[in-house]
């Protein structure tokens, strides 16, 4: 479902500790072209999420993996996000960082700018 902005609609996108609830890649994707459909050219978009980078985790199913409390959630690494990053036809706005929360699970801030076309 998509969000009730029009495309284009945004300076900047804020989507913090919400794409790591992704059911799988299928929705993850879904999500995060929604996110960057309301962004406009030369805005930037500001993501928090759960990731692979710095720990190593339990794999359930493609993406899936088991955290620190036992819950499931869809982690990225450092290759998917560049990889998504130059889909997206994006630039990192900063380098990617990584917050390891006491051994329980990552989170990494992930920041890119839309390219204006």
């Amino acid at each position: 479902e998509q969000m009730p902005f029009p495309d284009e609609f945004a300076d900047v996108v804020i989507c913090s500790s919400v794409l790591h609830f992704a059911r799988d890649a299928r929705h993850f994707l879904a999500m995060l072209k929604d996110l960057w459909r309301v962004l406009r050219p030369g805005g930037m978009l500001f993501c928090r999420l759960g990731s692979r980078i710095g720990m190593d985790f339990e794999s359930v199913r493609p993406n899936i993996y088991v955290v620190g409390d036992g819950s499931e959630w869809f982690l990225v690494d450092e290759k998917m996000l560049l990889r998504l990053t130059e889909e997206l036809n994006g630039v990192l706005v900063d380098p990617l960082k990584t917050t390891i929360v006491q051994d329980y699970r990552c989170m990494t801030t992930w920041v890119l700018r839309k390219r204006k076309n």
